[in-house]
């Protein structure tokens, strides 16, 4: 595995990690390339949980999980992970969720912090995502453990 695909399932397995911490169910989590959506890999949710109203604060630290998780792993900043092309995705569906100053802030700290307590996580989901390209929810949930309340 090249170290950019190593870094391409650290930054899904952050997402998909969150995704649990949070209590969102998604459908799978993939380090595949999409090349007609311009993406190295993506957490995929169910065609169901799309009709349901996610609240924007979880799914900015979703969001914000495997930028923070990228970051950690490559050793920059997480703010560094928003500059240039890096996170492009990430950083579009932050933009459409409306949240104040202070909701990106607080969705902001608990994405590091998620990332700093589930690093161990992140690495063994991430290791999968190595083997396997794709995940679905059962599997990363094996390896998480149910969602944190």
């Amino acid at each position: 595995m090249s170290d950019v695909d190593w870094i391409v399932a650290i930054h899904e397995a952050g997402h998909a990690v969150a995704a649990i911490r949070a209590g969102l169910v998604f459908d799978q989590v993939s380090v595949l390339p999409d090349e007609s959506l311009e993406i190295d890999g993506a957490l995929y949710w169910q065609e169901s949980d799309l009709e349901i109203v996610m609240p924007p604060e979880l799914l900015a630290v979703v969001l914000l999980a495997g930028p923070c998780a990228e970051a950690r792993e490559r050793g920059l900043r997480a703010d560094r992970m928003f500059d240039g092309v890096a996170a492009t995705q990430d950083r579009e569906a932050m933009a459409v969720l409306g949240l104040s100053e202070q909701q990106f802030i607080a969705a902001t700290k608990e994405a590091l912090a998620i990332v700093e307590r589930d690093w161990t996580l992140i690495e063994q989901v991430a290791e999968g995502l190595a083997d396997c390209e794709r995940l679905d929810y059962e599997e990363v949930e094996s390896l998480v453990g149910a969602p944190e309340r």
